[in-house]
């Protein structure tokens, strides 16, 4: 059931999906709030929140001459199908951390609105207070060193200084399946102690788990690049032409 996944909208001409495991997500935030109207708010913020921070990743891809096949958000939240990674890691660098860079410029955009005073209404400020600390701890969480998340990706291309495409991966996948065993940890002891939420922590630890090794696979598939490093790189590839 819920591999089905149902078109929105188009932003900037990618496509944006909704698989039916994000609708599960968003219940869990309408009934988890003090008023049905606020989770409902929350639901909202939090969807828009994740749809903008793919897209930040779509957009400096699409800089770079790659092009983003579509945007899915699911309960474990969004992700922007690149048509490939890009190869030379300054640009999956920047690649990786516009899409934190965009959740912190929106919890920006909240504590502007409410230091400025503007709103007198309560309701409406408490959402904007919530808005900041979503995109506060979404652009956070996502740096952590998570292999295939932002942070993990981010690590790699760092790594890709010293060593391989091919090596940075194991390495990033190794640091990343650490994070994920903590994670998992964390969720459980959460489950055990009344946490309602300790199961999305569990199988976003094992998505990390899982997807850090198929990514590492892929590069280990790729004779073409597997071995180059970053200078090889930077002399020997240009990004491909970005295609609408």
């Amino acid at each position: 059931m819920f591999q089905a996944k149902y078109r929105i909208c188009d932003l900037f001409g990618i496509p944006v999906y909704v698989n039916l495991s994000f609708v599960v997500l968003l219940l869990l935030f309408v009934t988890d709030f003090h008023s049905f109207s606020f989770g409902l708010a929350a639901a909202i913020v939090l969807a828009v929140s994740v749809t903008l921070h793919e897209l930040g990743h779509a957009l400096a891809a699409r800089a770079f001459g790659y092009r983003t096949r579509d945007i899915t958000l699911s309960l474990l939240g969004g992700c922007a199908s690149l048509s490939a990674m890009p190869r030379k890691a300054w640009q999956e660098f920047l690649t990786a951390l516009a899409g934190p860079l965009v959740s912190f410029a929106l919890a920006l955009v909240a504590y502007g609105v409410l230091a400025l005073g503007v709103v007198s209404n309560v309701w409406l400020a408490e959402v904007l207070v919530y808005m900041f600390w979503m995109n506060v701890m979404l652009g956070g969480f996502n740096l952590l060193p998570g292999f295939p998340m932002d942070g993990g990706r981010i690590f790699r291309s760092l790594m890709r200084a010293f060593m391989s495409r091919e090596r940075a991966t194991l390495v990033a996948m190794w640091v990343g399946r650490v994070f994920a065993v903590l994670l998992g940890l964390r969720g459980l002891w959460s489950i055990f102690n009344g946490g309602g939420w300790g199961f999305i922590s569990i199988m976003i630890a094992y998505m990390i788990w899982q997807e850090g090794y198929r990514e590492y696979l892929l590069a280990r598939a790729d004779p073409d690049f597997r071995h180059w490093t970053q200078d090889d790189f930077e002399a020997r590839v240009s990004p491909p032409p970005y295609e609408r």
